[in-house]
């Protein structure tokens, strides 16, 4: 009998006495318990923090019973039982600093009122202080904070709002660095980190596991977990397709894998759409439909044209992780932050980190996305013609390929070339090149410049040079003065190099040339027309 599918239940209670299946996170939980006092974790939304913060406080408060058939419970974890404040940040409104401010008292409130005691609130920093020595007189207190940023991320695009929430939880949260005498433990979690905040001011012993190689895989699936726990679900539908069952995993792993939290790390599977796509059979974009955040969508909107050419960004650990200024967000960080890119390599000499989009369901989902930004009818029109582009493409008929190409240029609202500038339109061609499911690299890196685009098919390397009001012989000439195919040489593939410019005055691509190549270096076909 297949284990049912927890898909978003976020209590640990729920899960094990429901008879729901389980990865089993608790020796980690146990590690923390037991080596550490204050931590931080970031990770995306819905990727398993409600759950471990769930985990967590039934374990110190001391539900042994609860946990007989996990690591946990076969260790010697000694099951003291300690008073919890959670405050859970995601049933918090927060509309306004002030439905904030008494949003927090009323928690306060009421947990003391489960404990059975009073508590003096004069502001909130003392009603937060005098609960915890009260609490403390029973044990040391644990606080748990889930998603301790949402007061400020759903209020970004209201400046003052998020400036105002920040300044109190700032205030709020500084409380704690001077009860360290009362607390067992704290742990925070959030989408974001805000160092503004003085949550990671305060505390000079606060642990940050975010990019953490020791607990990068605390929440989400590996591959492992993902057999071990879901194998009769992944057999099911093997059965169904009458196929095996490492080309289920090859899918699930195209569609949902992908995730990396550090240098060096185990990827992970994102939790959500993995159980969604186990239950339905489908492969679907579950996580990124399931309520990408309006500030997400509000700060591409903003900056579409950095949107589109994210992927392969090289930017440093301390931009990946501390937000500033809420005014001049670095759109990098805010998408790695969030989940929608992830880190693809590293750099030890230069420090630096690549970050590159996960898997095919960000991917996908985020480029429709942002064809959606310059003509609603963008995604289901490309997707509707696709295959016939791309088969122009492949066989090197560029005359109907641009044809088609210059179509979707008519498109776009004249609004939207007022103010546009080189990048625009180049990032309307990634985006549709990514719209048609083609494999790119854009700002592809070679070592003696960067390719403005590569598509790669099974038999043939495309190589793109773009350039705006110059000329498309310049561009493929640039291509070829840089050597660009060298890179890719001696793959078995033939190499197609194409330099295109896009003219500001017909507001579509005005002309290109292009050059056929084997996969030794060898000329084989002029490609051109002007």
């Amino acid at each position: 009998m297949l284990k049912k599918l927890p898909i978003g239940i976020q209590s640990i209670r729920v899960i094990l006495e429901g008879g729901y299946a389980y990865v089993d996170k608790t020796a980690d939980a146990k590690q923390l318990i037991d080596h550490g006092k204050y931590y931080f974790m970031s990770r995306p939304r819905r990727f398993g923090k409600s759950l471990f913060i769930s985990t967590l406080e039934e374990i110190l408060k001391g539900n042994q019973a609860l946990f007989t058939d996990c690591s946990i419970g076969t260790s010697n974890y000694t099951w003291a039982e300690h008073p919890i404040i959670h405050f859970d940040f995601t049933q918090i409104p927060n509309k306004t600093t002030e439905q904030l401010e008494k949003s927090i008292e009323r928690t306060l409130r009421e947990i003391a009122t489960n404990y059975e005691i009073t508590i003096d609130i004069p502001t909130l920093q003392e009603g937060l202080a005098d609960l915890v020595k009260k609490l403390s007189q029973k044990a040391k207190v644990v606080v748990l904070v889930d998603e301790y940023d949402k007061p400020i991320i759903d209020n970004l695009n209201l400046a003052d709002t998020a400036d105002s929430n920040r300044d109190l939880l700032r205030s709020f949260f500084g409380t704690l660095k001077g009860l360290d005498q009362h607390l067992k433990l704290v742990f925070i979690t959030g989408v974001s980190k805000f160092a503004q905040v003085s949550l990671f001011s305060g505390f000079n012993n606060l642990q940050d596991l975010t990019m953490s190689p020791r607990y990068s895989t605390l929440m989400g699936y590996t591959k492992e977990e993902l057999e071990a726990v879901f194998g009769p679900h992944i057999e099911k539908i093997a059965a169904k397709r009458k196929c095996d069952n490492a080309r289920v995993l090859s899918h699930i792993k195209e569609w949902y894998n992908g995730y990396c939290f550090s240098e060096d790390c185990e990827l992970v599977f994102n939790p959500f759409s993995t159980l969604s796509y186990l239950n339905d059979g489908l492969s679907r974009s579950y996580w990124f439909s399931s309520g990408t955040p309006s500030f997400l969508i509000e700060q591409i909107r903003k900056k579409p044209l950095a949107a589109a050419w994210l992927s392969h960004a090289k930017i440093k650990r301390s931009q990946l992780l501390d937000i500033q200024n809420l005014a001049k967000i670095d759109l990098r960080a805010l998408m790695w932050q969030t989940g929608y890119l992830t880190i693809s390599g590293y750099d030890p000499k230069l420090d630096l980190y690549e970050i590159d989009f996960p898997n095919r369901e960000v991917r996908t989902a985020f480029f429709d996305t942002l064809l959606q930004e310059f003509d609603e009818s963008f995604p289901s029109e490309v997707a509707i013609h696709s295959e016939r582009i791309c088969n122009d493409l492949y066989a090197y008929n560029l005359i109907q390929f641009f044809k088609a190409i210059n179509a979707y240029y008519a498109k776009i609202p004249y609004q939207l070339y007022t103010q546009a500038k080189e990048g625009f339109y180049h990032a309307v061609f990634l985006s549709l090149m990514e719209g048609m499911g083609l494999k790119t690299h854009a700002e592809d890196s070679t070592n003696i410049g960067r390719i403005d685009l590569v598509i790669e098919s099974e038999k043939t390397v495309f190589i793109f040079e773009l350039k705006v009001d110059q000329n498309a012989t310049v561009a493929l000439e640039q291509a070829e003065l840089k050597n660009y195919c060298e890179k890719y040489s001696h793959q078995n593939r033939q190499l197609a190099v194409i330099g295109i410019n896009f003219s500001t005055q017909s507001r579509n691509i005005s002309e290109w040339a292009g050059k056929l190549y084997s996969p030794d270096g060898n000329l084989l076909k002029d490609l051109s027309r002007r």
